[in-house]
């Protein structure tokens, strides 16, 4: 066989190999193991993006370094509008964020007003944590978003662990609310490299940054869900 015609085909072999390892990029590692899993994970993916509304209360942590605190959440989300609160955050006192679209407003009991482009942003500038609300949208469902990878689900095709942009995020709790199997325990770690921290006089701290989410009571989802998934 002539070298450039040996030569064609092991090139077209490699360009296969890159396309495929491309496409399988989002696809849950488990489902490799079990076909069942992966049904059962493409169902509840299907019922839980249906979720238009909802109201959670929980608590929420930050840790970075010997650095950290907690809160007490409450947030109402209906379609592109959110009412965040935050009690006790981080040493006292109470935060709320409006956010409609892509306008944000900070609000607290000390008079303090901060205006931004997202919840995330305008809890940075109060706190100076890093907290993905935009994100938790889709991962408090269960749910990764078109750019996730490394998807990891479980026996019973429910999320198990991802990475989606400089976040790792685990599950370790689900509970089924209203028709919907939704998460209770979630950690989010940033990656390594991801993001740089510092201290309030500006010390760099690291690149480690854990936030801890737990969601107590789940209320007020619009649409019901379907109660004949209940795995």
């Amino acid at each position: 066989m002539p070298f450039y015609y040996r030569f064609f085909i092991a090139c077209t072999i490699a360009c296969t190999i890159v396309v495929i390892s491309g496409c399988a990029t989002n696809i849950p590692k488990q489902s490799a193991a079990t076909s069942a899993a992966l049904a059962l994970w493409q169902q509840q993916k299907l019922n839980n993006s249906t979720m238009s509304s909802w109201e959670i209360k929980g608590k929420i942590g930050v840790k970075t370094g010997d650095q950290g605190g907690s809160a007490t959440l409450k947030w109402s989300y209906r379609n592109d509008r959110q009412e965040i609160e935050l009690y006790g955050p981080f040493g006292g006192g109470r935060i709320k964020i409006s956010v409609t679209g892509d306008a944000a407003i900070l609000k607290d009991t000390k008079g303090a007003v901060i205006e931004g482009e997202s919840a995330a942003q305008v809890l940075y500038q109060r706190l100076g944590w890093r907290v993905p609300f935009a994100e938790l949208i889709m991962w408090c469902r269960g749910l990764p978003d078109d750019h996730a990878t490394d998807i990891v689900i479980d026996q019973y095709g429910r999320l198990k662990s991802l990475n989606q942009g400089v976040w790792h995020i685990e599950y370790q709790e689900y509970r089924s609310v209203a028709g919907f199997t939704l998460p209770r325990k979630l950690t989010l770690a940033s990656l390594p490299g991801g993001m740089a921290l510092y201290d309030d006089h500006g010390k760099y701290i690291g690149d480690q940054l854990r936030v801890k989410v737990i969601l107590r009571r789940w209320s007020a989802i619009n649409p019901p869900g379907n109660r004949n998934y209940l795995p």
